[in-house]
């Protein structure tokens, strides 16, 4: 699997997503906690719908365009208004020309007081990463897995989220997550972290789990499977999955919202939608 951002920015996975990471920002700027957001993948910061290599795939139209052109479900309307919002500062008035990736939502959601720090590996993508978000935000061309490892170590006092949402090009990413948060986790046991994982089979995704309770087994982990359709085929991304570790309070009402609005939205007769404490 490819999961380059940029090929598929602004589908039903990144609203899920985006979602879920900006509803548990707002939760956070509720508390008065000043946060620092590890983002171990970051991409390219926003990206440009008109792209030919990206808009070739049609999964824009599929996704944030079709979900503005029709009533907006509640637990969408925050990131739908946000992207809006972002489109009219652009220029863009009567479409969607720009989709805001995870560093730039989350330093638009962010205080002086925060940090952000994001982790990209593509040469092309971290130049247009460091373009697009400094000063504001920090940009390091590195192993997102090793960067965050090595941060949870810091001693930094602020709020830790960790979001990791790798390409998926390599089988090891599964492997990769569940060591990451368990070292995260070792040296900082109050961290949050916000994973998305695609789903195509279940054989692959309960793997990622039972590997996941082995090593994280008193861990606060909730799980949101959002299938558009019945898992029968492993060459189509049937869905995606979001794994949230030490959410805020009431962040388990909110994305069990977004999973079922998304699903409803963009799935099929036979699609599910469900949230569970591993």
């Amino acid at each position: 699997m490819n999961y380059r951002h940029g090929y598929h920015a602004g589908n039903f996975a990144d609203l899920a997503k985006h979602a879920a990471l900006l509803a548990w920002l707002r939760m956070l700027r509720a508390e008065g906690a000043a946060v620092r957001v590890v983002d171990t993948h970051a991409g390219a910061g926003f990206y440009d719908l008109s792209n030919p290599d990206f808009a070739r795939s049609k999964e824009a139209e599929a996704g944030i365009k079709y979900l503005l052109g029709k009533d907006v479900p509640d637990s969408l309307k925050p990131l739908a208004q946000y992207v809006r919002a972002k489109n009219q500062g652009a220029g863009f008035r009567d479409h969607v020309g720009v989709y805001p990736g995870s560093p730039v939502l989350a330093l638009d959601h962010g205080t002086q007081e925060d940090a952000y720090i994001g982790c990209e590996l593509r040469s092309d993508d971290f130049m247009l990463l460091q373009h697009r978000i400094s000063p504001r935000g920090e940009a390091v061309q590195s192993d997102g897995y090793a960067k965050a490892v090595a941060l949870s170590a810091d001693g930094d006092s602020r709020k830790q989220l960790y979001l990791i949402d790798p390409p998926f090009e390599l089988p090891g990413d599964y492997a990769a997550i569940v060591t990451t948060l368990r070292d995260v986790l070792a040296a900082q046991p109050d961290a949050g972290a916000l994973v998305w994982l695609p789903l195509k089979d279940l054989e692959t995704f309960d793997g990622f789990l039972r590997h996941f309770e082995r090593e994280l087994p008193d861990g606060d982990v909730l799980v949101t499977e959002l299938r558009l359709r019945s898992l029968w085929n492993p060459m189509k991304m049937n869905g995606c999955c979001l794994v949230a570790v030490n959410a805020p309070e009431g962040f388990e009402a909110v994305v069990t919202a977004i999973g079922r609005d998304v699903v409803a939205v963009f799935g099929e007769e036979s699609g599910l939608a469900r949230t569970w404490r591993l």
